[in-house]
């Protein structure tokens, strides 16, 4: 049986990465989880994997954790089933709906592929070095094709987004002081406010957690 083994994170898809961090946050003893891991990302049954060599096991276990730990460079664009998506040219031209669902989604590994739904869509016009990404309607159509997308795109996204989130969140209790000095009434910002908490904390940790050892 030939195994093919990533070597970066732009070999890992976004559904693979969702499945780990679920199997991280599975209470197992370090073999059941070295098992799992392996056939996660080898694509060997479950069962199999009691059959391998302790060397074979060794061997595939340090492979896999290389390749969760070498960063790939950052891609605006790639091509997926045919189609080639290509991420937010232009942050200050978002519109409410886009804000709406980058401030809801990304909470957590399992709305991930939605934020990347919101982050990236297809190309529709290419001019040069800049390109033009569809309207955004959404996160329907594409949300389940993300989990294919290349983890290095989402890494690098992340990154950026989270810089966004910082000056998003700045932004956010700079209008709300301005607004209490003219001791107008509070608008209600408290959950968008939260919700840019939660996924600063979650980007700190999610990208961190796949890089331990379990122990």
């Amino acid at each position: 049986m030939e195994i093919i083994l990533p070597e970066n994170i732009s070999e890992i898809t976004l559904g693979k990465f969702i499945k780990y961090d679920e199997l991280l946050q599975r209470d197992l003893d370090q073999q059941n989880f070295n098992r799992r891991k392996i056939a996660l990302f080898t694509g060997i049954p479950f069962k199999d994997t009691a059959r391998l060599r302790q060397a074979d096991y060794d061997r595939l276990i340090l492979k896999i954790d290389a390749a969760l730990n070498t960063d790939a460079e950052f891609t605006d664009r790639f091509t997926m089933h045919g189609i080639e998506f290509g991420f937010i040219p232009d942050f200050d031209k978002i519109t409410i709906g886009e804000f709406a669902d980058l401030s809801q989604h990304g909470l957590s590994s399992e709305t991930l592929h939605r934020l990347m739904a919101v982050l990236f869509r297809p190309v529709i016009k290419t001019i040069g070095s800049s390109y033009v990404i569809m309207p955004y309607d959404g996160t329907e159509e594409y949300a389940e094709m993300m989990k294919d997308m290349p983890l290095n795109a989402v890494n690098g996204a992340l990154v950026f987004f989270y810089s966004l989130a910082s000056e998003l969140q700045a932004a956010t209790q700079k209008y709300l002081t301005e607004e209490l000095l003219r001791e107008n009434p509070r608008p209600n910002f408290s959950r968008t406010s939260a919700g840019i908490r939660r996924l600063k904390n979650w980007l700190k940790t999610t990208f961190s957690r796949s890089r331990r050892s379990k122990n």
